[in-house]
């Protein structure tokens, strides 16, 4: 009976060892496990998730969860690309040189090709003999690799990235060291941490090919003005050589009014985003630009904003382009209104050079002071008169008789004319292209936009100076209608007057074809010079432009649509 106790005791302390002996070993399985993923993280995160990281995290599956682990992974052209680890390195080199040889079958109905079609894990606890065989005959180029790899265990589970599944991991021991659920578990696991880094790392690299090859101007900064990040188009549009230089530079720095981007800041921290918010910025060379910025912000736990995330586009061009428009259409209600009165006040002005001229007929007049009244008030009156044209002009009233004519013929036969009417320290060049087409104007009106724009050329030279008027065939393009909205593409011919006078800045080139506007001292001019050139251009169907810089001289360019047939 003793006996027999003892026999049942021995038993169950045996019993109970062996289970110890099991819970240790896999204690220290689980213990080992987790520590691979831990490192396998690591490097994705290193790595940012990228595919070019996969060699090195599974290198850390050998030896400690596997003799031997192997990554299909689909590649965007369509292809596979595969990377091996073994640990014996010289069974591994084999095995890539046999990878580069033998083209991986998406189509195999087993294996790591049926897991990347199905998505499902596939385990084999123990690899018959019997099934490397039969592998071996349906695929031969496959028998050499099934024959050096070693196969025992094997446990193949799907990267899976959400429901897609990106590529599969297959692990592998030798006989006697086979694979469990539990090996199960923390493989399928680890596949779908490994698809969501690679997953993450192509929808980041996504994200930023789009953040920096977007038309628009990218940054990503702290609300305190710190850049973290921008794109080529961000840093070209501040003046900058490369996004480097910009993150150099805190964004105030580039708000020339302050209370702008703190408005941009209230609007985000309350709206949390911008859409469309205006503002102006300085470039690096001092440059003002008009900017539209759509903007998101990004908040922590407690709701205060922490990031911001801009995309800005540079509207310097289309606010140029508006400013235009509206400048034409000021001139154009501006002309209506002056040609209308003018038109009225003419009338007027006739009816008094008429009784003028009555009442000397019918007795003679008075004289004053040696004057005489009549003379006087007929000589005003058509001094008004004359005014009354240049008003008509402008707001294009007046009756035209236009003919075809040469431009070349009109400038010589003005040219002597043109000598008398600036100093003698101003010299007058001719440039004219004897191949020019023909234009329909009127000479009267042709001759007067000559004169004009030469002489205001030459009270723009007071220490002398030279002015070049020449002639040649201009082709106005889709080009022209993006910067002129208004002009009508076709060919025209150009005339331009260039002088080395004192210049004007922006602020008063925008109003030069206003009548009345003028830059001459009080008594020296009436404002009506480029005016009266405006109307008549216009007129005509013509364009006129202004450029000018101080110091720099101005050259003003006028259009004038040819005649195609002159007969």
């Amino acid at each position: 009976m003793l006996i027999a106790i003892l026999i049942i005791v021995s038993v169950i302390a045996v019993t109970a060892l062996v289970a110890l002996l099991r819970l240790g070993t896999s204690i220290k399985e689980t213990t080992t496990l987790a520590t691979v993923t831990s490192r396998i993280g690591v490097v994705m995160a290193e790595g940012l998730g990228a595919p070019e990281a996969l060699p090195k995290a599974i290198s850390l599956i050998v030896p400690d969860a596997a003799d031997w682990a192997l990554i299909h992974m689909m590649a965007e052209h369509g292809g596979v690309s595969r990377s091996i680890v073994h640990r014996d390195p010289a069974i591994q080199a084999d095995i890539e040189r046999l990878h580069a040889q033998v083209a991986f079958k998406l189509d195999m109905p087993y294996g790591p090709a049926q897991v990347i079609r199905t998505g499902e894990s596939v385990f084999i606890p123990r690899v018959s003999a019997q099934v490397v065989s039969t592998v071996a005959r349906t695929y031969p180029e496959y028998a050499e690799i099934l024959r050096r790899i070693g196969l025992g265990s094997q446990i193949t589970v799907p990267l899976r990235a959400r429901t897609t599944a990106l590529g599969a991991l297959t692990l592998g021991r030798a006989p006697g060291r086979p694979y469990t659920k539990a090996h199960l578990t923390w493989a399928e696991d680890l596949g779908h941490r490994i698809g969501l880094a690679v997953e993450n790392a192509r929808l980041y690299d996504e994200a930023r090919h789009l953040f920096e090859q977007t038309l628009s101007a990218n940054y990503v900064s702290t609300p305190a003005g710190q850049i973290l990040a921008c794109n080529q188009t961000f840093a070209e549009l501040l003046g900058f050589d490369s996004p480097d230089h910009v993150v150099k530079h805190p964004a105030p720095a580039f708000y020339p009014l302050p209370e702008e981007r703190e408005h941009a800041l209230e609007t985000l921290r309350s709206d949390r985003r911008l859409v469309g918010y205006e503002s102006t910025v300085r470039r690096l060379d001092g440059t003002l630009l008009s900017i539209s910025e759509n903007a998101v912000g990004t908040f922590d736990d407690r709701g205060e904003l922490v990031r911001i995330t801009g995309f800005v586009l540079d509207r310097s061009n289309v606010k140029s382009l508006e400013e235009q428009l509206r400048q034409s259409q000021r001139l154009e209600a501006v002309g209506q209104l002056a040609g209308g009165i003018a038109h009225d006040f003419n009338n007027l002005l006739t009816v008094i050079i008429g009784c003028a001229d009555l009442m000397r007929e019918v007795g003679k007049p008075t004289i004053v002071e040696g004057h005489d009244p009549l003379e006087e008030l007929t000589k005003a009156a058509k001094r008004a008169a004359a005014l009354t044209q240049q008003l008509l002009a402008f707001g294009r009233r007046q009756v035209l008789q236009p003919r075809v004519l040469d431009l070349n013929e009109a400038l010589h036969d003005v040219h002597s004319m043109l000598r008398r009417l600036v100093r003698e320290n101003i010299v007058i060049v001719l440039n004219l292209d004897p191949s020019i087409d023909r234009v329909r104007v009127d000479p009267g009106q042709l001759d007067q936009v000559i004169v004009n724009l030469v002489v205001n050329s030459g009270d723009a030279m007071p220490k002398g100076g030279t002015i070049s008027v020449s002639t040649s065939n201009r082709l106005l393009t889709d080009a022209h209608v993006k910067q002129y909205p208004y002009v009508r593409p076709g060919r025209f011919v150009s005339l331009e007057v260039v002088d080395t006078g004192t210049g004007m800045d922006a602020a008063t080139v925008a109003r030069v074809f206003e009548p009345f506007f003028t830059t001459k001292p009080l008594g020296k001019g009436t404002g009506l010079g480029l005016s009266t050139v405006y109307g008549i251009v216009k007129q005509s169907g013509g364009y006129v432009w202004v450029h000018s810089e101080p110091d720099r001289g101005t050259t003003v360019n006028v259009c004038l649509p040819i005649v195609v047939d002159s007969q």
